[in-house]
């Protein structure tokens, strides 16, 4: 079979890749939940991936990504916390479904949403992207490879945007993280969404949302709202499984 369906999954993965996780099921401890080797190994390793992927994509610090499930999950994580009743967002309409049901649900929650839109041939105008910015928008979200139409946005224009008029930039890299180069901070981007299992070659079930960079001075108020969201999911996941097991 000739698989042509990588930007869904990579399939055949790199043997180092099966070793690692196959390695894993086997030696690895619960990280953070003992002072054992086998605990302390995983920690090491968990960090050491937070290092890596700062490095890869520039985020002033390892400290800055939180891993999740997948793009989905890091995308409402960003959306939810970053959005509230009375924002404006801006995005496109080549986004993913993981990026416009949320959006589309903060709307009926009273957030005012814009979509801008694409020429027949996928393009988006970077021009009519700006002059939807109003004085009460919050955000810009957008995809950096659509999957729709396999089409770029030119994130480091739009970074470029968002600055000049003081709003986040939250960027969905799933069908790029990988491929093509991406720096938060030279791109201007507060919040990078990708998952693991695309062009990264990892397993699925791995995702990533990473800030650009420290959020406690300037964005604080987010941060404290993404971390409840981020606790409250986990509150929800653990009650469903709890619940299964009764």
């Amino acid at each position: 079979m000739i698989y042509m369906d990588n930007a869904a999954t990579t399939m055949r993965k790199p043997k180092e890749v099966i070793e690692a996780v196959t390695n894993a099921m086997q030696c690895m401890g619960n990280a953070g939940r003992g002072a054992h080797e086998a605990s302390l190994d995983a920690s090491r390793v968990i960090y050491d991936t937070r290092e890596r992927l700062a490095k890869l994509f520039g985020a002033e610090s390892p400290k800055n990504i939180v891993f999740t499930n997948n793009s989905t999950e890091s995308l409402n994580i960003a959306i939810r916390g970053v959005l509230c009743p009375g924002d404006h967002v801006v995005t496109t309409m080549l986004e993913h479904n993981s990026v416009l049901r949320p959006l589309y649900a903060m709307e009926e929650n009273g957030v005012e949403l814009t979509i801008v839109s694409s020429d027949p041939s996928g393009n988006i105008s970077y021009d009519e992207m700006e002059a939807a910015i109003r004085p009460h928008t919050k955000a810009i979200v957008c995809t950096n490879g659509s999957n729709l139409s396999g089409n770029m946005i030119d994130i480091a224009r739009v970074g470029e945007i968002a600055k000049r008029h003081q709003v986040l930039l939250i960027v969905d890299a799933s069908q790029t993280a990988g491929v093509y180069p991406i720096d938060v901070q030279q791109m201007q981007i507060d919040i990078l969404c990708f998952t693991g299992h695309k062009s990264l070659l990892g397993p699925q079930g791995t995702g990533e949302c990473m800030s650009a960079q420290d959020w406690k001075s300037a964005h604080s108020s987010v941060a404290a709202v993404v971390s409840i969201l981020i606790i409250s999911i986990i509150r929800k996941k653990c009650l469903l499984l709890w619940r299964q097991g009764h």
